[in-house]
C-alpha cells in the first residue's frame, strides 16, 4: 500500500511525506534496499511533524466526518447544488459498499454547482473554504476537478470538511451558496 502522509495522517498541511507498507518479506526487503540506495529517508523534522499529527488524528477524523454529515443535508436542500455524494449518507448509492469497507466515515464529499463561474463565486464568498488539492487537513478545502483535466462537469467540487466549528462551517457554506443564487 502506498499512502500520502501529507494529508490526514500529518493533518496540518506543513509536511510532504508518504509511506509504503507491505506484508511480503521479500518486497519489504526490496523496498528497504531501494529506499537506502535512493536516499528516500525523511528528515527528523518531517518525522516529528507527522508524529505530532498522529496525536490528534482520531479527533480530526471524527470532527471532519461530523462536519461532512452536517453539510450533506444543507447541500442536498440548496437549489444551487446538484449530485451530492458522501458515502456516510444512507441515501448515497455507495453507502452499502462503503459501510462494508470502512470503519468510520470520512470528511470528503462531492457536489456539483452550475458552472466553473459558480464555483469561483462560491469560493470567493466563503470565509472558511479554501481552494486546494490537498485534503484531510485542519481547514476545509475544495477542488474543482475539471481544471486538472478530469472528465467531469465544470462545476463539480471535491470537498474536504475540516475541523472548524460545525455550526460556523454550515453557516459559511450556506452563505456562500446563497451568494451564487443572488
Amino acid at each position: 500500500m502506498i499512502a500520502s502522509d501529507t494529508k490526514a495522517l500529518a493533518g496540518h498541511g506543513d509536511v510532504v511525506l508518504g509511506h509504503v507498507s507491505a506484508r511480503d518479506p521479500g518486497l519489504v526487503a526490496r523496498l528497504r534496499e531501494a529506499r537506502s540506495r535512493g536516499g528516500a529517508v525523511p528528515g527528523p523534522m518531517e518525522v516529528w511533524l507527522a508524529h505530532r499529527g498522529l496525536a490528534t488524528l482520531d479527533l480530526r477524523l471524527d470532527r471532519q466526518a461530523r462536519n461532512a454529515a452536517a453539510l450533506v443535508p444543507v447541500l442536498r436542500a440548496h437549489p444551487a447544488v446538484a449530485d451530492v455524494r458522501w458515502p456516510g449518507d444512507p441515501d448515497d448509492p455507495a453507502h452499502a459498499v462503503a459501510a462494508g469497507q470502512m470503519r468510520r466515515w470520512n470528511g470528503v464529499l462531492r457536489f456539483t454547482l452550475a458552472s466553473e463561474a459558480a464555483v469561483g463565486e462560491f469560493l470567493a464568498a466563503s470565509r472558511l473554504v479554501g481552494s486546494a488539492t490537498s485534503f484531510g487537513g485542519l481547514r476545509t478545502t475544495a477542488d474543482r476537478r475539471q481544471r486538472w483535466g478530469d472528465d467531469v462537469a465544470p462545476g463539480l467540487l471535491r470537498f474536504s470538511a475540516g475541523c472548524e466549528d460545525t455550526e460556523d462551517l454550515v453557516a459559511d457554506v450556506s452563505t456562500a451558496l446563497d451568494a451564487i443564487t443572488r
